[in-house]
């Protein structure tokens, strides 16, 4: 208060003097606070379009898989209606990954008749067949599962044969293979296979027509005795969020499909 005083009262030119002396001094101060309130402006709305993108992330990512899923439920009610046999449908609790690639916990159970050897599908195809029951769920073994067979056949009937897993061709694609194929029969690439159904010439626990997947290579053939083709599968487990469990195998359900074929 003092040196107000004492500046107050002094001549102009010491006033001036004065003035300079703390205009020069203060400057270094101010443009580091303004520098400081400038880069704190900076972060906070770096840090607001970062939330922003992060929160549009993730809403486009639910989106993306409520799609997804909303489209698997459309295409299972359509095979619902056009399926002849009795069935129910489930959600799947817990989906297949490459720590536990071969069983899906299923939301029914024994008290919606599902019993053990009931086969699994989707609108695509086989996803695999029930191991074991309870009150209000089930197990499922998939078909990636190594211990994993089924009587398989072409298209028209006439080639039948075993498909079974042939392993991995990717951290999330499997790929089958379908064995048994007799030398002197030759499936052409991009054909598709189908389960035999009980009435087939090899037997089977599932009802015949049900899509498994297409023929993409030769992969082992003995000198007069039988073929090993590739097959890419109609449906890859993993990405299965419902399903279908047949209550009944004695039938032909290959009409089923005929829309939905890809």
């Amino acid at each position: 208060m003092f040196l107000s005083i004492v500046a107050r009262l002094s001549p102009g030119y010491v006033q001036d003097s004065v003035e300079l002396a703390v205009l020069y001094v203060s400057m270094p101060v101010l443009w580091i606070q303004e520098r400081a309130e400038l880069l704190s402006t900076a972060w906070t709305s770096i840090n607001s379009a970062t939330a922003e993108r992060d929160s549009a992330a993730v809403d486009a990512l639910q989106y993306l898989m409520l799609s997804e899923e909303n489209a698997q439920l459309r295409e299972l009610l359509q095979l619902s209606r056009r399926t002849p046999i009795l069935h129910v449908s489930a959600e799947v609790l817990h989906q297949s990954s490459p720590l536990n690639e071969f069983t899906l916990l299923l939301s029914v159970g024994r008290d919606r008749g599902v019993t053990e050897m009931a086969p699994v599908i989707t609108s695509d195809g086989l996803v695999g067949v029930v191991r074991s029951v309870a009150i209000g769920s089930s197990v499922a073994v998939a078909w990636t599962h190594p211990d994993f067979r089924v009587s398989a056949m072409t298209s028209d009937g006439t080639v039948f044969g075993i498909v079974q897993p042939r392993g991995m061709s990717g951290p999330l694609t499997a790929l089958m293979e379908v064995r048994g194929i007799p030398f002197r029969e030759d499936v052409p690439i991009g054909s598709m296979v189908y389960t035999s159904g009980r009435g087939s010439q090899l037997g089977g626990a599932f009802p015949r027509g049900i899509p498994i997947g297409t023929v993409r290579a030769l992969a082992e053939q003995r000198e007069g005795w039988s073929k090993t083709y590739v097959v890419e599968p109609a449906v890859q487990p993993g990405s299965v969020s419902h399903v279908l469990i047949l209550l009944g195998a004695d039938a032909d359900i290959s009409s089923a499909f005929s829309e939905v074929e890809r």
